[in-house]
Order: C-alpha cells, then structure tokens, then sequence
C-alpha cells in the first residue's frame, strides 16, 4: 500500500545520501594505501642501487626529505585511542623511529578492544527515525470524543477497524472497533452497539456478542456503559420483565434492566485460554426507544487495573460516586434480585473512607438513599432491622471514630437501609448525614429481594441510591 511505499523510498533515500557521504572518504583511504606502496617501492630500488654500488637514480622529490634517515620508516596515521599512553624518550633531543615492519591496513588483525569509527549523521537522523515510530496499543481519544486504541493505519484497516484522530505523535491513528447483533470479538477497545446506532431502534430481539481473549493473559473484562438506554422494569416488584442486559460465560451477574449510563461492570474470564464471555440484550413487550453501546476493554491478570475478586464495579481515585442501576437521577426504579459488591481502591497514605448521600433535585423529601421503605416514609434503619433490602458497610460510624458514633447504637453498625442515610437510628425527619468506615478493604455490599410493592409493608417507591465517597487520610487513631 501507499504507507509501504513510501517507507522503501525513504530508506533507499537515507542508504543513498549515507553511501554518497562516505565514498570520497574510501576513495581518500585507497589513494593513501597507493601512494604508501609506491613510496615504499621507490625506496626499496633506492637501497638496492646503493648495495651494488651502482649510481643512484635520481629521487622523486617527495622522497627527498628521507635521504638522511636511515632506516627509513613511512609515517602512518594513528588511530586515536580511548585510554592515554605514555611514551618513554631515549633521548630528550632526539626520537629515533621504530624500526617495526609496516603492516598493511588490509593485513591488520582485528581486536575486540579496536576503536570503532563513528557513524555519520545522517546514519544517526535515520536510526532515530525509526526508533520515535515504535509505540504501545494504548488507549486513546478520537475526534468524536470516544476512547479507541493506537494502531498504525495499516493495522487499524487489517483488524477491521476505523480510523478516528491521530495518536502517537501523529504517527498512528486512534482506531475505533465496533460490533454489532451476531458479532464475535478479540479485539480489545470494542464498543459492542445496536444496529444503526446512535440511532435508537423498537423492536423484539435478541442482540448478542461472543467476545474472545486478545491474549492468554487476560483475566478480566470491562464493561463501561457508554449509553445503556433499555425499558424500565415492572412498577410492582421492579423485576427486569421486558428487557434485559445480561452477561454469561463468567462469575454470575444480575441482569439488569432500565437506565444505566455511566455505570460499569467487571467481569472474571478465569485463567482458561478459551473462556468466552457472552453478552446479550433482550428486548420485547411494549414499545420503547431503546439504544446501548458498550466499551469492552480487557484487562491482563498482571495489570494494576484488575479489579479486585468478587467486585463486579471497581472504583478508584480518593474521590468519586458511585450509584445503583437504574438510579437515574433519582428518578428510576430500584432494581430486584440483586447482590453484588462495589468496592473502592484504598490509595496510598488512606486510612478511612467517607460516604455521603448525593444532592436530589427531584423528589421532596430527597430520594438519593431510598433502598426500603414506602408510605409512609422511613427514616434510616439499621442492624439487623433491615431484613429486605440493604447496603452492608463494615462497621459504619457517622462519627470520624472506628468503632463508636452518636445516636442508637453508640457501636459501629454494618447494615444500612430505609429513606435516611445514617448509621443510627432516626426518624424520616432527619437529614442524610456523612458515615464513615475504618474497616479494609473499601467495600459495600447491595442486596435486594424479590419483592418490592408486593411486600408488607408494600416498598413500591424504592429509588436505589447515590453515595459520594471521600478517603480519609490516616492519623493516629485511625492507623
């Protein structure tokens, strides 16, 4: 192709311009070889007329500055040496020469320790050329704003790929991978999209994608939800009966249904070289805008990226929000059968970690925790009051204190519930209030039932939650 092409031109270019600066240097070195032998022959003749007694002919004047040397010794030009030499006089007037016979430079044993000529510039500019053109598949950003893949042109056309932006200093492109309904992948970067998206689609089907390991040491995957738009579950229990987003072939996951952009999800492909994970989004019952794409990265079992085991979402930074599926600003449904954990990286020099209800903008009082409770409202539950759904958060204080906190119970408490974001007991009167956890790993565990407005007291409002976590830098009574 035309990139090849233009590659091959470029080195016969540099081999040309290179092969042209270091001719008249060889032909410089050949002349002084010949020049060296015809002076060495003249003198020999020399010498042997005046053994013979016979006249001698008359000299060659670039030889007649030798006459009074005897022996004769042809001066060579010296190879500069890396290590300095001291060199002891006879005589501090007078320096006889060595009378060591000539070797000629094509005669001249090769040394290990023998100096090496340098390279010329243009040698130089091109090695270094090639050198700057070598770079990693990383992740990059194309000019629509969506995270690709580096790739040279030639290998983002191979593997099937489009070409969106520039990376690597303009030397390769950002490659965008995308598949659809049918599709199988082992290219990592995959966004896996409806058909015709971005454009939504309304119909009963059944959308599935086999992604394959890129290589042998890929244990994880990540699901990032770059859009994830699917009709809401059922206003009674909140089950997932019309559409579905679910993930086969690793640990178990609960299918999730509704409105989830933004979320994220890890998967575990064990360590079988031949563990496919399957996804598949099933849509039916009535009729709804539906679109989804999906970024599909893998991550190897030696990456500082890998989630740690059991975590189907993983967050890192000292800051950041995490939230339950289907969340939606407060506005969604609370989603049934499910039990998975969130966890949180702890980051270096971090003891504590600091859970905050979000601001809510949409219902009066505030829904942003509202993981069991109906009418009339509850306050925070807590302990083993809650029995349906919950959130478990090892040793839960809303005091900056390990193990003690205001309010009933004065103890850390692990399970946490109702309308009211505390780790006390309060009325549905109270605010939200910051509660804290000493306890590591970073980890909450979320379970809810099978039952929600079919319960009794009947949970039919239920939102799911929205928390803001801040690490606490470590102290003296933190450790």
């Amino acid at each position: 192709n035309m990139d090849t092409r233009q590659m091959v031109v470029v080195v016969v270019m540099v081999m040309v311009v290179v092969e042209g600066m270091a001719r008249p240097e060889l032909q410089r070195r050949k002349k002084m070889i010949r020049r060296r032998k015809h002076m060495t022959e003249k003198l020999s003749d020399q010498k042997m007329l005046r053994h013979k007694g016979l006249p001698l002919v008359k000299e060659h004047k670039e030889l007649s500055f030798r006459k009074k040397v005897n022996p004769i010794k042809v001066k060579r030009r010296k190879v500069p040496s890396t290590t300095p030499s001291t060199q002891v006089l006879s005589s501090p007037l007078k320096q006889f020469p060595s009378t060591q016979p000539t070797v000629r430079p094509e005669h001249r044993p090769f040394t290990v320790n023998q100096t090496v000529p340098t390279k010329p510039d243009a040698v130089k500019r091109f090695l270094s050329l090639f050198t700057i053109v070598s770079w990693k598949n990383d992740a990059c950003t194309s000019t629509a704003g969506t995270n690709g893949t580096c790739y040279s042109s030639n290998d983002c056309s191979s593997l099937g790929g489009t070409a969106s932006g520039t990376c690597a200093s303009g030397f390769g492109v950002c490659c965008l991978f995308t598949a659809t309904c049918g599709g199988t992948t082992s290219v990592n970067g995959t966004y896996f999209q409806n058909t015709g998206y971005p454009a939504t689609y309304d119909s009963v089907s059944s959308c599935q994608l086999t992604i394959n390991k890129c290589t042998d040491s890929v244990c994880q995957l990540r699901l990032d939800f770059a859009n994830l738009v699917l009709a809401q579950p059922e206003t009674t229990d909140h089950k997932c009966s019309d559409d579905q987003f679910i993930v086969s072939g690793g640990a178990p996951v609960p299918a999730i249904c509704g409105t989830s952009t933004g979320a994220h999800m890890y998967i575990d492909m064990g360590l079988s070289t031949n563990s496919p994970v399957v996804i598949t989004v099933v849509t039916s019952g009535q009729s709804f805008s539906r679109s989804f794409s999906v970024k599909v990265t893998q991550i190897e079992c030696t990456s500082l990226a890998k989630a740690s085991s059991g975590c189907l979402q993983y967050f890192t930074g000292v800051s950041g929000q995490i939230f339950s599926f289907n969340y939606m600003e407060a506005s969604g449904l609370q989603l049934s059968d499910t039990d998975y954990t969130m966890c949180v990286r702890m980051e270096r020099n971090f003891c504590g970690i600091q859970y905050t209800a979000c601001p809510d903008a949409t219902n009066t009082p505030a829904q942003s925790f509202s993981v069991t409770g109906g009418s009339p409202t509850l306050g925070s539950v807590v302990g083993t009051e809650c029995s349906t759904d919950w959130l478990t958060i090892p040793c839960a204080t809303n005091t900056n204190d390990p193990t003690t906190q205001s309010g009933t119970p004065v103890v850390c408490v692990d399970r946490l519930c109702g309308q009211v974001f505390n780790s006390a007991t309060t009325p549905n009167t109270s605010p939200s209030v910051p509660v804290y956890s000493y306890s590591k790993p970073f980890n909450i565990y979320v379970h809810t039932d099978s039952l929600e407005g079919s319960s009794s007291p009947a949970e039919s409002s239920n939102r799911g939650f929205c928390l803001n976590f801040v690490q606490q830098p470590c102290t003296a009574s933190t450790g």
